[in-house]
């Protein structure tokens, strides 16, 4: 895991210092930081890497088990507020992956997302809910501005090439029932 951990710092480090897109310039008493952005988004790397996705828990993690490597870790809220700045840099380097990984990329399908709320109880009775616990739990519908318990559904449909956009809802309905049955 060390060598993982040096060869992250070297790639953020090379890309930091050769994307003009990185440059944060700081106009600030703390234009020199004691611990670098390099550091910060080595970490984040790495921690993602690692499974943990949450701040809270990259920070624990750095802080518990990779202290003598960054010992001027500053405190969490620190930590979050200087990730937070650090928006464009981390856009850059998905641009530069991106473009890295471009010649392993399979061809692109055109996909639909979406998701929608299974309600089994609403508004003031989501919380009491006793319905199916192992897999319910209470949410918030923001398309119907309420509040709801139970699951929700996600669907991800490939568009089928054979058809034309005439009449898009019918046609997205019957290609989704058509592959929905194959499955």
């Amino acid at each position: 895991m060390e060598n993982q951990l040096i060869q992250i710092y070297l790639f953020v480090c090379q890309i930091y210092d050769t994307c003009s897109d990185t440059c944060f310039q700081r106009l600030s008493n703390n234009r020199e930081p004691l611990f670098t952005d390099q550091e910060l988004i080595t970490i984040w790397l790495f921690a993602h890497l690692n499974g943990f996705s949450q701040k809270k828990q990259m920070h624990s993690f750095i802080k518990n088990y990779w202290q003598s490597w960054f010992p001027l870790l500053p405190a969490y809220q620190t930590f979050v507020y200087r990730l937070n700045l650090l928006e464009t840099s981390f856009q850059t380097f998905g641009k530069v992956l991106l473009n890295a990984l471009q010649g392993e990329r399979q061809p692109e399908i055109d996909r639909i997302v979406d998701s929608l709320p299974v309600m089994l109880a609403q508004q003031g009775h989501s919380y009491s809910a006793r319905v199916a616990r192992e897999i319910a739990d209470a949410g918030f519908c923001a398309a119907k501005k309420t509040r709801f318990h139970g699951v929700r559904l996600h669907f991800i449909v490939e568009r089928n090439s054979g058809l034309t956009a005439k009449a898009g809802f019918d046609l997205a309905a019957r290609g989704f029932r058509a592959r929905f049955t194959r499955l």
